[in-house]
C-alpha cells in the first residue's frame, strides 16, 4: 500500500455574465486538458478516511493500476474497480457528507481520472474502457449539494473536464471512438442535463449558468 502522486492541469475558458439558466455551446477546441501520469508499475491503493461511517472499497485485476482515494467528512463512499489488461491510475477526494463515487477503468489501454467532491450528497459515476492508443482522461469536479454526473469513455485519446458548481445539477456525458474534447461547466442551481455524446474526434465546451 502506497500513497499515489500526480498532477493534473486544466484550463477553461472564461465565460461572460449571462442571464438566468443561459447556455452556451462552442464546437471547435475547447483548450488544453492536460493529464499526467500514469506510468505505472504493479498495483498501489492509498486510502486515507478522516470522519465517521466512511466506505471505501478497492478492487484491482490489471497488472498496472494505482488509486488514491481520500475521504473527510461522514457516510462518504467510494467504489473503484480496476480491471482488464488495462493501465489504470484514479484519485478521489470526498470532503462533506453522504457524497457516493463509483469508477471503473478497464479495457486494454490507459485510463486515468481525478474526481474532486464536495458537499453534501453529491453523485458522480464514471467508466472508463481504455483501448490500444493515447490514454482516456478525465477531471471531474462537484462543489455543492446533490449534484449528479456520469461519463463514459470508451476508445483512446479521449478528455473530459466536466465541473458543477451549485445544487441539484445533473451532467450525463458519452466519448466514444478517438480523440474527443469535451468541457463542459454547470454554475447554478437545477440546470437540465444536455446528455452530451461525442463518437470521434469532436471538441465541444458547454456553459450553463443560472437556474432556480
Amino acid at each position: 500500500m502506497k500513497a499515489a502522486r500526480g498532477i493534473v492541469v486544466m484550463t477553461l475558458g472564461m465565460a461572460a455574465a449571462l442571464p438566468a439558466a443561459a447556455q452556451t455551446t462552442t464546437s471547435g477546441t475547447p483548450g488544453p486538458i492536460e493529464i499526467a501520469p500514469p506510468a505505472v508499475s504493479g498495483r498501489s491503493a492509498y486510502v486515507n478516511q478522516i470522519g465517521n461511517a466512511n466506505q471505501a472499497t478497492v478492487t484491482q485485476t490489471a497488472p498496472n493500476a494505482s488509486i488514491s482515494i481520500r475521504q473527510d467528512g461522514e457516510r462518504n463512499l467510494t467504489t473503484v474497480t480496476q480491471g482488464g489488461d488495462a493501465t489504470s491510475y484514479g484519485n478521489v477526494v470526498q470532503t462533506g457528507n453522504e457524497n457516493e463515487a463509483n469508477l471503473s477503468q478497464r479495457g486494454s489501454g490507459i485510463n486515468a481520472l481525478y474526481l474532486t467532491q464536495t458537499g453534501i450528497g453529491n453523485r458522480a459515476l464514471a467508466q472508463q474502457t481504455g483501448q490500444s492508443g493515447a490514454l482516456n482522461g478525465a477531471v471531474l469536479t462537484q462543489a455543492g449539494t446533490f449534484n449528479e454526473m456520469n461519463l463514459l469513455q470508451e476508445g483512446s485519446d479521449n478528455r473530459a473536464a466536466l465541473a458543477q458548481d451549485g445544487n441539484g445539477n445533473q451532467m450525463t456525458a458519452a466519448q466514444t471512438g478517438v480523440g474527443n474534447r469535451l468541457i463542459w461547466t454547470q454554475q447554478g442551481n437545477n440546470l437540465s442535463n444536455l446528455g452530451i455524446t461525442q463518437t470521434g474526434a469532436q471538441a465541444i465546451q458547454v456553459t450553463q449558468t443560472g437556474g432556480n
